[in-house]
């Protein structure tokens, strides 16, 4: 058994590989697999909690699938990093590359000389990475990014579940703070991994510098959308929950969310539009819920010349007051609002024209509504032997004309 044991610990003491200088042993591997192994499982572990922490965030299934595949990668980088470190395997090549100034790709390479005591030049250290951008460096910045992305997330929801949603706060006051504690965080991790990375501050006044003159020559419209987003989150001519119908392009939904660049629409077959913010700016756009959900309808019928009009005022009336989705009284703290009424718009071509005018509580249900009323009307004139009119055309023959032409 002694010696079973001991050819074991000569065969993990064994060499198999050479990497630059050092010789790999089998024990090495062992351990390189081993923690390769454990590292996965991990990763395993934290991407079934974090995708269960996305579902409480309510984040959009593309959404959270991406952030479920970098952090599958941002752990499997980890790992092998790891795995290497503790195996004790050099990584030769690969530590280089990775720790390699990128900076010196630009300039030509220049020995750095030290002056003795002397006066004589001897050549000095070069310390690789010191101060400068790495791939290592880039990599650590976007981890810090990426985890100040998903802090913000969780520091949201708790504050939206915690504090929020106690103090019974308006669901757009509630998008505006937690929209502005996210940018907050998002630029505190972006500061926080320029630093990391080495970019300095001057060079970051003379990326913003150029970023100014490519905004003013080839990206106005980003920058009027950028600031038409942050007018329409402050100046709040549209909210979270609005109803909206955007003239111009015929869009009508209700309101989802509000971003920078961009504002989410949902239309009534659950399609989302994405319009971008200067076009809510710029045109105009009917907001229905701006200051209540009311909505008054207008359904415009025809009937025939014989009609009796009366009559066919009182059957509209009862139309109108048979939905059960129709305000039946006037509300005395909107002097608009009132109790469902006729018009008799005008002596058409062909029809007396009549327009029924009814609010309902709730205007995204406008179209149902109307679509009830159509009906009931359409039966109630039935039942009342009404005509709704339709073109006529009335052509008259002279018959003296005839026979001469015979």
């Amino acid at each position: 058994m002694d010696e079973l044991i001991q050819q074991f610990l000569d065969l993990l003491q064994t060499r198999v590989i050479t990497l630059g200088e050092e010789p790999v042993k089998v024990i090495q591997i062992v351990l390189l697999v081993g923690t390769l192994a454990v590292t996965l499982t991990i990763g395993g572990f934290l991407r079934r909690w974090f995708r269960r922490l996305f579902n409480r965030f309510r984040m959009s299934e593309n959404l959270r699938s991406r952030l479920l595949a970098i952090l599958f990668l941002i752990v499997l980088i980890f790992g092998i990093g790891l795995a290497f470190q503790f195996a004790g395997i050099s990584t030769g090549f690969l530590g280089k590359l990775f720790n390699y100034p990128l900076t010196d790709l630009f300039v030509p390479l220049q020995q750095p000389v030290e002056i003795d005591a002397g006066g004589e030049k001897t050549p000095g250290e070069v310390h690789e990475g010191d101060g400068k951008l790495t791939l290592a460096r880039l990599f650590y910045g976007f981890v810090i990014v990426f985890g100040m992305f998903i802090l913000s997330k969780y520091v949201q929801w708790i504050l939206r579940r915690q504090v929020l949603q106690v103090f019974q706060i308006a669901e757009h006051t509630q998008f505006i703070l937690l929209r502005f504690l996210h940018f907050s965080l998002i630029i505190v991790g972006v500061i926080i991994s320029l630093s990391t990375i080495g970019v300095s501050f001057t060079s970051l006044a003379i990326i913003f510098g150029g970023l100014s003159i490519g905004i003013g020559f080839g990206l106005q419209n980003i920058a009027s959308n950028v600031i038409s987003g942050f007018i329409l989150i402050f100046e709040r001519p549209i909210k979270i929950g609005d109803l909206v119908e955007i003239m111009d392009v015929n869009i009508f939904g209700r309101v989802s969310s509000i971003n920078l660049r961009s504002t989410v629409i949902v239309s009534l077959d659950e399609k989302e539009i994405i319009v971008p913010n200067s076009q809510l700016i710029t045109e105009s756009v009917h907001n229905l819920t701006h200051a209540n959900n009311l909505y008054r309808l207008r359904i415009p019928v025809g009937v025939s010349y014989g009609s009796d009009v009366d009559l066919v005022k009182q059957v509209l009336l009862d139309a109108a007051d048979e939905h059960l989705g129709v305000i039946k009284e006037p509300i005395p703290s909107i002097s608009n609002v009132t109790s469902p009424f006729v018009r008799f718009i005008a002596f058409g071509n062909s029809s007396l024209d009549f327009e029924l005018l009814a609010w309902i509580p709730d205007s995204f249900q406008r179209f149902d509504v109307a679509s009830d009323l159509h009906f009931i009307i359409w039966h109630k004139f039935k039942e009342h032997n009404i005509t709704i009119a339709f073109p006529q055309l009335d052509v008259h023959f002279d018959p003296t004309e005839t026979e001469q032409e015979s």
